[in-house]
């Protein structure tokens, strides 16, 4: 964990299916506890580490991707989906959407796990 953001939090992983495996975990977890649904962004690319924070284009997509997350969903990007094993978890294609402070359309996927459904529909989050 990089550091807790009110009531979410920063999670930096060695590769990408770790992330996908650790959301879709929390996602459950959470909601089994009591918990208000959770919500995860994911997005793979080069981070700068400085004093205990995390800093890059990368994070900024990965905040926005989480933005675009209906409660219960696990959104990731292309660069994560194709190095994600189809036996870990499966992607629904949503398409290009416009993230706040990203100048091209990024494309997102909802992930789930093997043998359930993909969550969401065409127009995730706001």
């Amino acid at each position: 964990m990089v550091k807790l953001l009110g009531d979410g939090a920063m999670l930096l992983f060695p590769d990408p299916p770790a992330a996908v495996a650790c959301g879709l975990e929390m996602v459950g977890r959470v909601e089994a506890a009591g918990l208000p649904p959770a919500r995860v962004g994911i997005a793979s690319g080069p981070v700068v580490l400085q004093d205990g924070d995390c800093y890059g284009r990368v994070v900024n997509v990965a905040a926005r991707v989480m933005d675009r997350a209906r409660p219960r969903q696990v959104l990731a990007t292309p660069e994560v989906v194709a190095v994600t094993p189809g036996d870990q978890a499966h992607f629904r294609r949503l398409g290009p959407f416009q993230l706040k402070g990203i100048a091209a359309p990024v494309e997102l996927s909802a992930a789930a796990p093997p043998g359930r459904p993909a969550p969401g529909g065409r127009d995730p989050g706001r």
